[in-house]
């Protein structure tokens, strides 16, 4: 069990790292060329590794009692899963879109309001400790999230969508769970030293501020 534990960690760690840097490449090429959809292509199955072998960390952290670093863990990999497949699914329907992507859009988005506020509850039990803070942070953001997507839906127009803005965005908030995850998890060892207490929540929302603030300029 643990040498198999070692082989998903191994397998999550180093494509979560090349995920991180082939994130900017489709970033400063230019859309639509061969070099981006290769790249972007290369970056959507490195990132759904990452989801699913989060998953599974997940898992094996509850298995062993981790139930903190098992719930942080497991919404992220929701928050990431959700804007990568519509970011992609997106792409294959452009401006008219089926039934069928709505519906799965709507529960991701109920999914990742249930999570977010089970995540507050959580927090609200530890009372302070430990992941607390963070788990409150997220936790609204999952729920903010989740609920202008279920509201999204009952005012949609049916056939619309902005495919190029929802590709766009989609792909950056994915870029953004990645990076907090790695800030969270892997960077805790480098920012370790700077920043200790309630400075270590600094660089897990971070990414968020700067991604959004990119989603909101683009738009």
């Amino acid at each position: 069990m643990e040498a198999i534990s070692k082989i998903i960690l191994g397998i999550h760690v180093a494509c979560g790292f090349t995920s991180l840097v082939l994130f900017w490449l489709p970033v400063i090429t230019r859309k639509g060329g061969k070099a981006h959809i290769i790249i972007g292509k290369i970056y959507v199955i490195l990132m759904w590794t990452v989801v699913i072998t989060a998953i599974l960390l997940s898992l094996k952290n509850v298995i062993i009692g981790r139930y903190q670093s098992a719930a942080l863990l497991g919404f992220l990999s929701i928050i990431t899963a959700s804007p990568l497949w519509e970011g992609i699914a997106v792409l294959k329907q452009k401006k008219s879109v089926g039934e069928s992507f709505y519906f799965t859009k709507y529960l991701l988005s109920i999914i990742m309001f249930s999570a977010g506020l089970a995540l507050i509850i959580f927090g609200i039990y530890l009372q302070g400790k430990d992941f607390s803070i963070l788990m409150l942070i997220f936790g609204i953001l999952g729920t903010i999230n989740g609920w202008n997507g279920i509201s999204q839906h009952r005012n949609r127009q049916k056939g619309q969508v902005n495919w190029y803005f929802d590709h766009l965005s989609g792909m950056i908030i994915s870029g953004i769970a990645a990076h907090t995850a790695f800030f969270a998890f892997g960077g805790r060892n480098i920012f370790g030293g700077i920043m200790d207490g309630p400075l270590m929540v600094i660089p897990w929302i971070m990414p968020t501020i700067i991604g959004v603030a990119i989603i909101k300029y683009m738009k």
